[in-house]
């Protein structure tokens, strides 16, 4: 007898449903996501069911900005992908035409081939590769940053305009970077593991000139045990770079994780930045993954394709 196949979109209002998308995403916390800017639940997140069990989600997030949305999934691993998957695809890509999206981005460990070869086979294709760097804060030299200078102090609360504006200062145009707003900032700032404290801003007199956004809460590494701290967003003002200010802020962002217990610290970066990996490794992160981004242009759906 065959399992019957149903996608649908996310009731807010159904207990289960929430549960649902915390199970399968572990440390996610529904209501944070529920309540973030340009986000609608009801249309924006897709539940996958087989038999009455709920089995696979897909997330959309939604950077009109750039014009592209980016897809989040996962499939319960005792189920073949490919047809939950495609499924999931065609509703998520249908919605994204509906909000006049040019394009669709999806991330994919670089190790998951099947599931770059089903991307593939959809219309995706591959257009950039992201490092994912670690380092053991605990054999990192930190006693020059374990107090911030003048210059740099952690962020106030009702600081988020200033962190809009210096964050989208040092990353106008990069690939994939959408212009956040002061609601955006101020939603991260509240979700679990986020806090002004945990941001650093380097200072010229009134002018904010780099920052160094970080999250003590990562939970712990799965391996080891050891607690776990991220380096979120590191960024220097275009105009005062190659004079030490990065690597300044990065000591600073790392004795503040330090501090709070983190023993172990990571990174993303995108392969095309050769200065932000070249600081990394002078500072004895190491390379631990690689995260594959794929691309599909929306336009009209063709057969066979989501």
């Amino acid at each position: 007898m065959g399992h019957k196949l149903t996608v649908r979109n996310c009731n807010p209002q159904d207990p289960r449903d929430c549960e649902a998308y915390e199970r399968l995403k572990p440390g996610a916390v529904f209501a944070h996501m529920a309540n973030r800017p340009n986000y609608d639940a009801r249309e924006d997140l897709f539940f996958a069911d087989v038999d009455g069990a709920i089995i696979g989600y897909l997330d959309i997030t939604v950077e009109l900005g750039i014009g592209r949305v980016v897809l989040d999934y996962w499939v319960h691993p005792s189920y073949s992908p490919r047809p939950i998957l495609m499924e999931l695809l065609h509703r998520a890509l249908e919605r994204a035409r509906k909000l006049g999206a040019r394009k669709a981005h999806v991330s994919v460990h670089s190790d998951k081939l099947a599931e770059a070869e089903l991307l593939l086979s959809s219309g995706f294709n591959e257009v950039r590769r992201h490092y994912e760097f670690r380092l053991d804060v605990s054999e990192v030299n930190l006693e020059s940053a374990d107090r911030l200078n003048s210059a740099c102090r952690h962020l106030e609360a009702g600081g988020e305009e200033r962190l809009a504006q210096i964050q989208n200062r040092c990353f106008a145009g990069t690939w994939g970077y959408n212009p956040n707003t002061i609601e955006d900032i101020a939603w991260w700032l509240r979700v679990k593991g986020n806090s002004p404290d945990d941001v650093i801003l380097a200072w010229d007199g009134s002018r904010v000139i780099g920052y160094c956004w970080t999250a003590a809460d990562c939970g712990q590494d799965s391996s080891t045990g050891r607690n776990k701290g991220r380096i979120y967003m590191l960024g220097v003002d275009p105009d005062l770079r190659n004079r030490g200010l990065g690597r300044e802020l990065l000591r600073a962002g790392l004795s503040h994780l330090k501090s709070k217990g983190r023993e172990i610290i990571d990174i993303t970066v995108d392969s095309k930045n050769d200065a932000a990996i070249k600081l990394y490794d002078s500072e004895g992160f190491q390379l631990c993954e690689e995260t594959l981004w794929y691309e599909r242009i929306i336009g009209y759906p063709h057969p066979g394709n989501p």
